[in-house]
């Protein structure tokens, strides 16, 4: 999708976003990269990009909890769309891009059909509604196999890059029925943005988003790999292999140099590439680790996940922690009505490391007092079971 920057973003504060988004969502959808096949139309505007990319912190060794919900779009009279076997094959290519990343899915295995032949015959209308959008967890919109965009091919995507929890997937790659892009790793891709990754092709090939956001190409060597290209050093130069990727080899076809006359040598496996949909395979460690300081701070990707500080299974250790308003101006509610009987530990600090409120509390709705505390970004800490649960707080009058 083509998007432009209208100031709904407000630069001074990261987390604070005027209500005014998306009205134009679909306007441009079959002009994105200049009418070029994809099959993924998400646009590379991030809102988060200079924050995400110099906040401190490391959570590369901690697993996270993301809930779903899952829509099918049908049309009208109820046909079309996919079974419950296909949701339960696409929702298995995602376990499997994350989960050796200790990155899960907890999915309340109901699936919610939206029989409108509108939504059905333009995938991308669904980003104008948020009728079935849930702010505790990543809406998934599933279309039909044979629903399919631009150059008649399939495509994905999402609100921006980091920028919402909410993705959609339809059609096939390149039209062929054999390649359905609900039963691939184009999911995962999808996922990868809202974690906010962009494409390993992006600053090489400049892509529609902020034109404020100086782009520029990631050498082969890697030198300028933190600052240029996807921003992650792991992921080697991509000139845009355009999907000139031949399979089963996975070998890309071209031949291409970049300023300094060194050969590229892109990753055809990478997930985040423009390569034949059945070579996609994994995620780097980098990537996983961006994804992951995403999942911990981005106020948006916090409201859908938790996480616990070891290497193992979270879903079923820990019950979100519901809290709210964020943000706030004088009162911070945390409702542990729904957790077992017991006493629960909380402590809040301020962005130094500085803890300025504690306590404790049952099962019961408790508020806390922030109204003393000067604006600004504060961290929860909250332990239930002997396992620590991280939430960001904004104090904002």
């Amino acid at each position: 999708m083509l998007f432009y920057h209208f100031g709904f973003f407000d630069q001074q504060n990261p987390f604070v976003m005027k209500k005014t988004l998306l009205t134009i969502c679909a306007i441009s959808l079959f002009i994105f990269c200049g009418n070029s096949q994809t099959f993924c139309e998400t646009t590379a505007y991030s809102p988060y990009k200079d924050y995400l990319l110099n906040a401190e912190g490391d959570w590369s060794d901690y697993s996270f909890c993301v809930t779903i919900y899952v829509h099918v779009i049908r049309r009208s009279n109820g046909t079309g769309g996919q079974s419950v076997a296909n949701v339960n094959e696409a929702l298995g290519y995602l376990d499997d891009a994350f989960n050796p990343h200790n990155i899960y899915f907890k999915w309340n295995h109901e699936i919610n059909y939206i029989n409108n032949t509108s939504y059905y015959n333009s995938p991308s209308t669904i980003f104008n509604t948020q009728i079935y959008d849930h702010s505790d967890g990543v809406d998934i919109f599933l279309f039909d196999d044979s629903i399919n965009g631009v150059g008649n091919w399939g495509y994905g995507s999402t609100e921006f890059v980091g920028f919402s929890s909410k993705l959609l997937v339809t059609g096939s790659y390149k039209g062929i029925s054999s390649y359905p892009l609900v039963r691939s790793y184009v999911l995962a891709h999808e996922m990868g943005h809202v974690f906010n990754l962009w494409h390993t092709r992006h600053g090489t090939v400049t892509e529609s988003g902020d034109p404020n956001d100086f782009q520029c190409a990631e050498w082969v060597n890697g030198l300028n790999g933190s600052e240029c290209g996807d921003y992650i050093m792991d992921t080697p130069a991509d000139p845009d292999m355009a999907f000139n990727v031949e399979y089963p080899a996975c070998d890309w076809t071209t031949v291409l140099y970049d300023e300094n006359g060194d050969q590229y040598d892109p990753d055809e496996h990478n997930m985040m590439g423009r390569t034949h949909v059945a070579c996609m395979e994994y995620f780097t460690f980098l990537q996983s680790r961006r994804m992951k300081k995403a999942l911990a701070l981005l106020p948006f990707l916090q409201d859908v996940s938790s996480y616990i500080m070891t290497p193992s299974y979270p879903c079923a250790s820990i019950a979100p922690l519901v809290f709210y308003p964020n943000a706030t101006n004088s009162e911070l509610n945390l409702d542990l009505t729904n957790r077992p009987n017991n006493i629960y530990t909380y402590e809040l600090y301020d962005p130094y490391g500085i803890r300025v409120l504690s306590g404790e509390s049952p099962n019961v709705l408790k508020t806390l007092d922030v109204s003393g505390l000067p604006e600004g970004i504060y961290f929860l800490h909250f332990y239930d079971n002997g396992e620590m649960i991280i939430k960001q707080i904004l104090v904002d009058r």
